[in-house]
């Protein structure tokens, strides 16, 4: 017998396979909006600031023909992004629940026997399937494709900025990675952080979902105080957790103000370019736009 798989993707069939392809295919071109839009828009600036060019309803329309081009192929890609990642997102969770059902019925009889109905732990591992499964559909069907758009994004933009302005690309760059670099680590710090609060909701969901079920014999007992101070005592870690998030996002965000000095940076080395070297304004400000957000 074969290795069992493993993975997120373990329980993708050959058609789960087929839309995750499809699906990255629309990724990519969700990725390209950005780029080409701009990559247009280098074009309309060039020749509009010519001054001895005439503005005119044909160059009008041709430009505008090629942003709805754009739009069109843009927005194809993102139908058929979010419709194959979505399916084959519900298609592995839907036959991943089925099979976590299928190894609990598997069990020994004394498995359950020693499992009560009203144990915090049972319901713990309920609360905690859950929510795993539902945040794995979530992964599949919006951040993977996200992620691979985002990439599609960075990797065209320093395409076209190159192809644009080579100078002013190799120029930016360093100031590029001064916000990609603090993006990564807060935000595996985030990521980390989150998994950590899941587990704490778990222990949370599952004792409210334990004195739920058994209202009964919680009031019976006169339990409520105690039932309250022990959910409550579940969350401290939860709301230290994301006191801690909180941080790690702020810090995060305030090191986009890098930004601000990259455009800075740009704009000298772009006006250098066009008054020593000859190159077109409009090449200029779509590159270092491009390399801008690339690095974003």
């Amino acid at each position: 017998m074969g290795k069992k798989e493993d993975g997120m993707f373990r329980y993708a069939d050959g058609r789960d396979k087929l839309l995750m392809l499809c699906g990255t295919l629309g990724s990519m071109g969700d990725g390209l909006q950005i780029p080409l839009m701009m990559f247009v828009l280098s074009s309309v600036i060039n020749e509009y600031a010519d001054p001895n060019a005439k503005v005119s309803y044909s160059s009008v329309n041709k430009y505008a023909l090629r942003l709805l081009y754009v739009a069109i192929g843009v927005g194809l890609s993102a139908f058929v992004e979010g419709l194959c990642w979505a399916r084959t997102a519900e298609r592995q969770t839907s036959r991943m629940r089925l099979e976590y059902l299928k190894s609990v019925l598997r069990q020994d009889v004394g498995f359950f026997d020693t499992q009560a109905a009203d144990s915090s732990t049972t319901y713990q591992v309920v609360s905690t399937i859950s929510s795993d499964s539902s945040t794995i559909q979530v992964t599949i069907g919006e951040k993977i494709p996200d992620c691979l758009a985002y990439m599609s994004s960075f990797f065209f933009c320093f395409i076209f900025a190159f192809t644009l302005s080579w100078r002013l690309t190799l120029a930016a760059i360093p100031f590029t990675l001064m916000f990609i670099v603090p993006g990564l680590g807060f935000g595996k710090l985030m990521m980390d952080v989150g998994m950590q609060m899941i587990e704490s909701y778990g222990v949370a969901g599952g004792i409210a979902e334990q004195a739920i079920s058994s209202i009964r014999t919680v009031y019976s007992y006169v339990g409520e105080r105690q039932t309250l101070e022990r959910f409550s005592h579940a969350l401290q870690t939860t709301m230290a957790l994301g006191i801690k998030q909180g941080y790690a996002r702020g810090l995060m965000m305030g090191s986009m103000g890098v930004i601000y000095v990259s455009w800075g940076f740009q704009a000298w080395v772009g006006s250098m370019l066009v008054t020593k070297k000859g190159e077109k304004g409009g090449d200029i400000f779509v590159a270092g736009f491009n390399v801008l957000m690339g690095g974003l």
